[in-house]
């Protein structure tokens, strides 16, 4: 048995589409939406760990909040949202920031999760005898039963979800799917366009809105100036302790020094973290250097920039160039047609 355990989120995500648990877990690729930063908000207490949980024969589990437990025989690991005690068994709850289905039962995706937290539990000597996931949209909690035919069916998605993991390529996308709109890889997964172009597919592909994220750079070419960070803000001071700039962090996409100037150790990892580069530029806006954090996991990427590279690939470089700056060039005939047109006051 492969012994790499697998996230129960992971198996959530399986559920809900298996092209979206293969570009997340295999390929290690993410993108934010709204879904994903509200349901963020919504983890942003039970991600505290809190409360003690220990073992049965260690005491009673009365309410814990963020545990973290794993089962070799499952082959899953999973983060438990809380723990509630119940006159001698334990009741995992999983929240989830929308509501349930029209019936008021949980998500096939919902249950998933919370059974396999629920068999988790089982593995390390707890009594659970059911499960309950709440939504914080509704405000409400639904009971998930942890019948014979339910579990069967939540470790055969886990045997399944490892199948899927073994292969060479990740699987096709769903076919007209309404859960390809909310979803925050829809435009690294491209379903319309893969169907379309496999004929797999009727109607022409949906438009693609291109993401406008709301970071942006951060500039410093004061001379002596020091880059820190004090309260989830990146501030600029002087020489002279005087400050010159704070920005917050979720705003700042990278950041570019030029000359002199310091940057903390603490802003460095953090910036890591958030995936933001940091350039370290001469006075005169010569690169001197760069660093980032963990680069992406995304083999299949590496692997196929390798082979093309073997291939002369440098040519698909050059046509790529060429037509950004025949865009660039379009663009601003385009603009100066447009401005010789308006009358402009003098």
């Amino acid at each position: 048995m492969d012994l790499d355990l697998l996230p129960a989120r992971m198996i959530n995500e399986f559920v809900y589409c298996p092209r979206l648990f293969y570009l997340e877990w295999v390929d290690d690729r993410f993108a934010d939406n709204d879904d994903t930063r509200l349901g963020r908000h919504v983890h942003r207490r039970v991600d505290t760990e809190a409360g003690a949980a220990p073992l049965p024969e260690d005491g009673e589990l009365l309410r814990a909040r963020s545990v973290t437990m794993s089962s070799e025989r499952i082959g899953v690991i999973a983060k438990l949202d809380l723990l509630e005690g119940d006159g001698g068994s334990v009741v995992p709850v999983d929240y989830k920031k929308g509501g349930p289905r029209e019936d008021g039962t949980a998500w096939p995706t919902d249950e998933v999760q919370v059974c396999l937290q629920a068999l988790l539990l089982r593995d390390n000597g707890y009594r659970c005898d059911h499960a309950e996931v709440y939504y914080a949209t509704t405000r409400q909690r639904v009971r998930v039963e942890l019948t014979a035919e339910r579990l069967a069916w939540v470790q055969d998605m886990v045997a399944d979800a490892r199948g899927i993991a073994d292969a060479a390529r990740a699987p096709l996308p769903l076919v007209d799917s309404p859960k390809c709109v909310r979803c925050s890889l829809v435009g690294l997964c491209l379903p319309d366009e893969t169907n379309a172009l496999l004929a797999r597919q009727d109607r022409p592909p949906r438009s693609l809105v291109p993401r406008d994220p709301d970071q942006r750079p951060v500039y410093v070419s004061e001379a002596g100036a020091y880059v820190g960070i004090r309260s989830g803000r990146l501030d600029v001071t002087g020489r002279d302790k005087e400050k010159l700039a704070s920005v917050r962090m979720l705003d700042v996409s990278q950041l570019v020094v030029f000359g002199r100037v310091q940057v903390s150790t603490q802003v460095l990892w953090e910036l890591f973290a958030r995936e933001a580069p940091v350039l370290w530029m001469s006075t005169g806006g010569w690169l001197q250097g760069y660093a980032i954090g963990q680069p992406s996991k995304y083999v299949e990427l590496r692997r196929r920039q390798t082979a093309l590279h073997a291939q002369g690939g440098s040519g698909l470089a050059h046509q790529m160039v060429a037509g950004k700056i025949l865009n660039c060039r379009t663009l601003l005939r385009r603009t100066l047609a447009a401005r010789s047109q308006a009358r402009w006051p003098r």
